[in-house]
């Protein structure tokens, strides 16, 4: 089993709200990032600790994933843990904090995988680089969903 660890950080002229809102409103999520397929959140309303969210993705267009999301620790506009099981299967969190006027977001990905062709791809010479290079892509999407969110607000 391949292991990787994903750390994404990213700088934003919102206030910390205003990302956490759009982040947390993952219902919107399939028709804003262009990745997401699907999803089904297993709690009522908003997204709290406990929620349950059955993602499926695809990854560059040749493959679909799909993983759930268990938010594990909520603390409001600053801080989300969670679990993933499913083709990756790991712990993750999501720091927001003030910084020079910014909002600074940072996620912390610590996940294995168990899809066949991500663990074939990974045994490749530069196998590593291309998961790292696609979940990036991944990650710049969703920046862009954030953004124009907030920009049509």
């Amino acid at each position: 089993m391949k292991h990787f660890t994903f750390i994404d950080k990213d700088l934003f002229f919102y206030t910390q709200k205003e990302i956490w809102d759009t982040v947390l409103n993952v219902a919107q999520w399939p028709q804003l990032w262009k990745h997401v397929i699907d999803l089904n959140i297993q709690t009522q309303g908003e997204v709290t600790q406990g929620s349950k969210i059955d993602c499926y993705f695809t990854l560059f267009h040749l493959m679909h994933l799909h993983f759930d999301i268990l938010i594990t620790t909520l603390k409001e506009e600053e801080f989300a843990s969670f679990e993933i099981r499913g083709h990756f299967s790991g712990q993750g969190r999501w720091i927001l904090k003030p910084k020079d006027g910014l909002t600074a977001a940072t996620l912390y990905l610590h996940l294995q995988t168990h899809h066949f062709f991500l663990k074939f791809i990974s045994k490749l010479p530069f196998g590593r680089q291309l998961v790292q290079y696609s979940h990036r892509r991944v990650m710049i999407e969703g920046k862009k969903m954030i953004l124009k969110k907030l920009s049509d607000v």
